[in-house]
């Protein structure tokens, strides 16, 4: 039997060749077909591209694109475009792409503390929907909607700032506004301590503060109600009502000539009484030396009157002085005040 037979089956050489031919064709036409239809195919997503003036550190092909901090693309490819520009590939999920137009915006940021970036789209002012093939300029007047916040480019404008704004002017300015800060700080403790004086002697708690603030806003009402019941008396006087003119010339009276004279008089008496006061000083300074002790000479002055009290008690028709005289042994005045008796 030969090497191509098998038991059972009648073949001939002629047979298997024709067998072998046919099963290669169908694999070569299966695999001819599957490489048309890849080569034909389009990728998924949507694929737009930037042109700018700068790329921010560490975007690269495969970096993530973002929009409201969600990935929806990828960076495809990374090119050198016309004037010194760059163009950015970018393949996106259109599907995710809410709200977003060829006025779109980007930001080249931190995708976290590692310094991975990333880009971060922006939504613009309004504009026409984004289409495959779109090519967004952000070169020229364009190039402000386009923001570095990379962490290479945060830490190269921190080191442009320290060497603008360390000088020795703003070591001399720091300088001054220190001791400035300085002068203010008597003030600053007093006002301090003052109010550490208010809120330790505040033992009233703010519930009886306004408790006891209640009663106010009631006298407030008594009082313009007392108001207007005098306002009303005013306005319901009869001689007002009856006799104006007479009221009004009264009043004139007083007002327009007796309190000014009274003004005058006053005025007169204080510039002639100014000598008279000059003299009442120095007796009023004798006096005071007078009376050391005004607390003891109260005392002697109350004891000294309680007894003149004692010794002449109102007898009904004045006070009379309670004392009696024994004049035994003197005749020549007891006679004439007896009377000649014993």
């Amino acid at each position: 039997m030969p090497n191509y037979g098998m038991p059972g089956v009648a073949v001939d050489r002629k047979r298997a060749m024709t067998a072998g031919a046919v099963a290669l064709a169908l694999v070569a036409a299966v695999v001819a077909g599957w490489s048309l239809y890849s080569s034909q195919r389009s990728e998924d997503g949507l694929a737009i591209s930037l042109r700018t003036e700068q790329i921010g550190d560490g975007v690269l092909v495969g970096t993530d694109v973002r929009a409201n901090g969600v990935v929806v693309g990828k960076v495809t490819e990374i090119a050198p475009d016309q004037h010194g520009t760059q163009q950015i590939s970018l393949r996106l999920d259109d599907h995710k792409l809410f709200g977003f137009d060829d006025s779109l915006q980007i930001d080249y940021a931190p995708a976290n503390l590692f310094g991975i970036s990333e880009i971060e789209l922006r939504r613009g002012a309004g504009g026409s929907p984004l289409r495959a093939g779109t090519v967004l300029d952000f070169t020229g007047a364009h190039a402000a909607a386009v923001y570095d916040a990379t962490m290479g480019s945060i830490l190269r404008s921190a080191s442009q700032v320290g060497g603008s704004v360390l000088t020795p002017q703003m070591a001399s300015v720091i300088a001054q506004a220190a001791a400035d800060t300085q002068a203010f700080t008597p003030l600053v403790q007093a006002l301090i301590t003052a109010q550490r004086t208010i809120t330790n002697n505040q033992k009233m708690p703010m519930s009886e503060l306004l408790g006891n603030l209640g009663p106010a806003f009631d006298g407030g009402g008594r009082f313009a109600g007392a108001t207007v019941q005098v306002v009303d008396l005013i306005r319901s006087m009869q001689r007002l009502q009856t006799d104006r003119a007479t009221y009004d010339r009264k009043v004139a009276i007083v007002t327009g000539q007796l309190l000014p004279a009274l003004a005058n008089t006053f005025s007169q008496a204080g510039t002639q009484l100014s000598g008279t006061t000059d003299m009442l000083v120095p007796l009023l300074t004798a006096l005071a030396q007078m009376v050391p002790q005004p607390q003891q000479s109260g005392a002697e002055l109350q004891q000294l009157l309680q007894r003149l009290t004692a010794a002449m008690p109102d007898t009904g028709h004045g006070p009379a002085l309670n004392v009696e005289v024994d004049l035994q042994g003197v005749p020549a005045i007891a006679v004439p005040l007896l009377g000649g008796a014993r």
